[in-house]
């Protein structure tokens, strides 16, 4: 409960942006959001049931060309082509989770860069259908309670959405099924003999996962008006799986900020420098390097460091 009250809290702190910088800065946040949320979800993958994938995208989307292909070419109406992609994306996690997570360790890395590989290319090459590596543009945005078209509305219409999924990601975090799969994560052969299906929790932990991929690969494909190959990549994939590492493992706020932190320096570097990959490469290596648990694992230290300044100032 105290973590969906911080949520919360946060969501009404960034709900004050709007009056404080710019339109493009807004854009800006509201795509970091987006995929910061996304890391977020991953990390129950990653984190509580130790499965790292890089192949995750393909949920993120498969989703969005769900939408836009609902839409574009059988005429479908926004609000229903929401479900269609919802829907595409569990089906596919509901055929691939259950094989997959028998895998472990390398080859759930390699299974799942396969089965990306596979959705990639095939929006790539099924030009006649997907548009190709062109993709699909003029995607309208649905109707809310609020104009969303402009880029205040969807800000706020984002944040809203983010704050629900996030609630419901701790929730289930803190649920049985998520407190087992730490233990799974431990020692699966400890829970396997206390009568837990290992292979079940894997495939719960994998499906949810997928499913806030593709809920954040909806908003994406809403926030550009557009999607294309690029949101299968296994490139977006990486990314992802490198903000859980920079931000910590089972915490979950640690890989939303360093998910939304990198896509705010991705964007700064690439105006400044040609040479940001290198860059941003870098700070990868330094981060896994002097923070090996991640930016989670700074809040302790800082908490420890307020408190003895505190403790220092009332003896004084």
């Amino acid at each position: 409960m105290k973590r969906v009250l911080i949520v919360i809290a946060v969501g009404f702190l960034l709900a004050v942006l709007p009056f404080i910088v710019s339109g493009y800065w807004l854009g800006l946040i509201t795509q970091a959001v987006i995929l910061g949320g996304f890391a977020m979800g991953l990390d129950l993958l990653v984190g509580f049931a130790r499965m790292p994938s890089i192949g995750h995208s393909t949920f993120f989307g498969l989703s969005g060309y769900g939408v836009a292909l609902a839409v574009t070419r059988f005429d479908v109406a926004i609000w229903p082509a929401v479900g269609i992609g919802l829907l595409l994306s569990l089906i596919a996690a509901l055929l691939f989770g259950p094989l997959a997570v028998r895998m472990r360790g390398l080859a759930f890395l390699t299974i799942t860069l396969a089965f990306g590989q596979l959705t990639w290319g095939l929006t790539t090459r099924w030009s006649s259908f997907t548009n190709g590596e062109n993709g699909i543009p003029g995607i309208s945005r649905p109707s809310f309670l609020w104009d969303i078209e402009t880029v205040v509305g969807y800000f706020y219409f984002t944040l809203l959405i983010a704050i629900a999924i996030s609630i419901f990601i701790i929730i289930f975090a803190e649920s049985p099924v998520g407190i087992s799969l730490l233990g799974v994560r431990n020692s699966d052969t400890r829970m396997s003999a206390l009568g837990y299906n290992i292979h079940s929790r894997r495939t719960i932990a994998f499906v949810v996962a997928a499913a806030v991929g593709a809920m954040y690969g909806i908003l994406n494909v809403f926030y550009n008006k557009f999607i294309g190959p690029g949101s299968l990549s296994w490139q977006l994939s990486a990314q992802m799986l490198l903000s859980v590492v920079v931000g910590g493992p089972v915490s979950l706020w640690g890989p939303f900020l360093a998910g939304s932190g990198i896509v705010i320096l991705k964007t700064m570097l690439i105006g400044t420098t040609q040479r940001w990959p290198m860059v941003l490469g870098l700070l990868y290596v330094v981060s896994v390097v002097f923070l090996p648990g991640g930016i989670a694992s700074l809040l302790p230290k800082v908490r420890a460091r307020f408190e003895k300044m505190f403790r220092g100032r009332v003896t004084e």
